[in-house]
């Protein structure tokens, strides 16, 4: 038998176990305990089979994971697993259902079955997008109009009542004279384009990292979604570049975060998966360019030398 398994338990001893009990058969398990690192595992590659814990620790529990992965189109029958009878999370919800659910502790034949009835289910192939536009931009000039008539046929409030006090006694012979504050002009940034890279890949952050130095960006580069937003509540930017399936955040939840911060910089994707439906949501966001991974040097390089520019 053949197979590629996504394991997603919070007990790392319990993912060893599952590990040899899959190895033993002849299938290939990719090991994770972490809810957001499986996210971005099973957009980022391909499997055949996913197995996830309800409890997985951190802010994404496995029901949350099974719903995430159910709305960015992943078709991959799912397995959960929980000590209890039923695959509901701790607040009763059910969320999204999965393909086969597996009371634990469960035996080596128990787990091995269940994993073989699921991979003899066709699986629906991804949807690649290698090219998509800018956002149309909308006018809002008239969305908040506001008449001449409704503001004076508002109602006003009454004039209020002023006493006059005693005039005070001065203690200076002059009135003091203070000046304005004024805020300290703003510098213009003049130096080379400044470029936030933010990738879980290694070997893909570090490629683009040093490709884009030695065309003269300069180049942020970073693993972590949660990391990269705070990193932009502190610095601007040029150009941001972003994966989709992070860790910490992924990089729908990333973008969303950094647009209703404020964070106006162009804002381009790198994803080895996507579907329409994601990038409508994305769209929301004004970004201006999705690339399908591997990205060809020149066609990034060429992208971010249209967009990264410095006035």
């Amino acid at each position: 038998m053949e197979g590629r398994i996504l394991v997603a338990h919070r007990n790392e001893l319990i993912l060893d176990v599952i590990q040899e009990m899959l190895q033993n058969v002849g299938y290939a398990a990719t090991l994770t305990s972490d809810g957001h690192q499986a996210l971005a595992k099973a957009m980022s590659e391909h499997y055949n089979l996913i197995i996830v814990d309800r409890n997985l620790a951190g802010e994404m529990d496995g029901v949350r994971l099974v719903e995430r992965l159910r709305k960015y189109g992943i078709k991959t029958p799912i397995i959960g697993t929980a000590p209890e009878t039923s695959w509901s999370s701790n607040e009763g919800s059910t969320g999204d259902p999965v393909d086969f659910f597996l009371p634990s502790p469960f035996g080596y034949h128990e787990l091995v079955n269940a994993a073989s009835a699921l991979l003899n289910k066709d699986l629906v192939p991804p949807i690649s997008i290698e090219n998509i536009g800018p956002t149309p931009e909308v006018e809002t000039d008239t969305l908040f109009e506001t008449t001449v008539n409704e503001i004076e046929d508002s109602p006003k409030a009454p004039e209020p009542i002023v006493q006059s006090a005693p005039e005070p006694t001065r203690i200076f012979p002059h009135p003091a004279t203070y000046k304005a504050w004024e805020p300290p002009p703003l510098m213009q940034y003049t130096g080379a384009p400044r470029i936030l890279l933010i990738d879980t890949n290694d070997e893909h952050r570090d490629q683009a990292t040093r490709q884009l130095t030695d065309a003269g960006f300069v180049v942020t580069a970073i693993k972590d979604g949660q990391e990269a937003y705070e990193d932009t509540m502190l610095n601007d930017y040029e150009l941001i570049l972003t994966d989709l399936w992070l860790v910490g955040m992924d990089g729908f939840e990333t973008i969303e975060a950094m647009r209703k911060s404020g964070v106006e910089a162009p804002i381009g994707v790198l994803t080895s998966y996507v579907t329409r439906e994601m990038v409508q949501e994305l769209l929301e966001w004004q970004i201006c360019k999705v690339f399908i991974k591997p990205v060809k040097p020149n066609t990034l390089l060429s992208f971010v030398q249209d967009i990264a520019k410095v006035s």
